[in-house]
C-alpha cells in the first residue's frame, strides 16, 4: 500500500485511539469509564454507544456450511499433524541394500567386542570357581590330616607300606587317585576332587620321606590344575617341554593349593621355592636344577622338590 492510498483511509483520532484501548483493557465495562482520566471519559462514552449500536444490529445466522467446512479443516489438520508423528508400519518399510549392509556392520562390530569379552567373564568365572573348590579340597585335606596323625592322604593301593614313596607306575599315572578319599568319607563333597567338578586335578607325589606329613611341610603347592606335561611324557616316552600351563583352564595359567591351605594362580609352572628363591617347575621332578623326570622311583632328595601329577 503506498502512502497516498493510506492517507485515504479513515484515520481515528489520536484521543479517541486511546479511550478505545481502555475500553477494551476494561472488557467494555462501562463502570470502567469513570476510573479513566477526565479528558476520554466522554469520547469512550460515545464509542461505547457506537460499538453498542453494532452490536444491535440484526445479522443472520452464521451458515452452517461454513461451520462444518471449518471443522473438516480442522480435523484435515489434525490427522495430518498424527500422521507425521506416526512411525511406518513394519509390513510397508522398504529395505534396501545400504540398510542391509549398515546392519550387518553393526552386527558385526558388536559380535567382535562382545564375544572376547564374553570369553574374558567366563574364563574368570571358571578360574574363580576352580579356586573355590581348591580351597574347600585343602579344607577336606587338614580335616584328614588332623583324624590321621598329620598324614597327607595317601591310600594304601598306591603307597607301598614299607616305603614313603608311591610306585612309579600308579603313582605317577594315577596319582589324583589319592584325593577320591576325601570325598567318599565326608571330607568334602565330591566336586573338591575337580576342577569345576570336571576336570582333573593334579596331586603332590611325596618324593621326599617328610613330605608324607602336612604339618612337616613348608609352605608349598600340594595340589592344583592338571599336569599337563605328564600326558605328553606318557606317549613321547620322555619330557620333551616341561614349560607348559594347565589345559584345565585354556593354557592361561593354573590355580594351586598350598600346604597352608590358601590358593593362587600363575602363569607359569616355575616357581620360586625355598628360603634361598630357586625355581622349581612343579609338573617335573627336579625342575629346573639339572633332568626333567617322572620317574619317582628314586625322589630327589630334597625336600624343597615339588611334583604334581595326575
Amino acid at each position: 500500500m503506498t502512502q497516498s492510498e493510506s492517507s485515504d483511509l479513515p484515520q481515528i483520532h489520536e484521543l479517541d485511539a486511546q479511550a478505545l484501548d481502555l475500553l477494551v483493557e476494561a472488557g467494555f465495562d462501562p463502570s470502567a469509564i469513570d476510573a479513566m482520566p477526565e479528558h476520554l471519559r466522554d469520547r469512550a462514552r460515545r464509542l461505547l454507544g457506537t460499538l453498542g449500536k453494532l452490536d444491535a444490529y440484526p445479522t443472520p445466522p452464521a451458515s452452517e456450511t461454513l461451520v462444518h467446512a471449518t471443522l473438516a479443516r480442522i480435523d484435515q489438520e489434525e490427522r495430518r499433524q498424527r500422521d507425521r508423528l506416526r512411525l511406518e508400519p513394519a509390513a510397508r518399510r522398504r529395505w534396501n541394500i545400504p540398510n542391509v549392509v549398515a546392519v550387518a556392520a553393526v552386527l558385526l562390530v558388536g559380535v567382535g567386542i562382545l564375544y572376547p569379552v564374553a570369553n574374558e567373564v567366563r574364563s574368570t568365572n571358571s578360574q574363580a570357581m576352580c579356586a573355590s573348590g581348591l580351597r574347600s579340597l585343602g579344607s577336606g585335606i587338614a580335616g584328614y590330616s588332623a583324624d590321621h596323625g598329620g598324614a597327607m592322604p595317601l591310600t594304601a593301593s598306591l603307597v607301598p607300606g614299607a616305603g614313603a614313596f608311591p610306585a612309579a607306575d600308579a603313582g605317577v599315572l594315577d596319582n589324583a587317585r589319592h584325593l577320591e578319599m576325601l570325598a567318599s568319607k565326608g571330607y568334602c563333597d565330591a566336586g573338591c576332587t575337580k576342577c569345576n567338578g570336571a576336570r582333573t586335578l593334579s596331586y603332590r607325589v611325596p618324593i621326599h620321606p617328610a613330605q608324607v606329613q602336612l604339618a612337616a611341610l613348608p609352605r608349598s603347592p600340594i595340589a592344583g590344575d592338571a599336569n599337563p606335561v605328564q600326558p605328553l611324557a606318557q606317549r613321547a616316552g620322555s619330557v620333551i617341554n616341561a614349560d607348559l600351563r594347565s589345559t584345565n583352564h585354556g593354557q592361561r595359567g593354573q590355580n594351586l593349593l598350598y600346604s597352608d591351605g590358601s590358593t593362587g594362580w600363575t602363569i607359569s609352572p616355575v616357581i620360586r621355592i625355598g628360603p634361598s628363591g630357586r625355581e622349581d617347575n612343579i609338573w617335573v621332578i627336579r625342575g629346573n636344577n639339572g633332568a626333567h623326570s617322572l620317574d619317582v622311583r628314586a625322589g630327589s632328595g630334597d625336600v624343597w622338590d615339588i611334583f604334581l601329577a595326575n
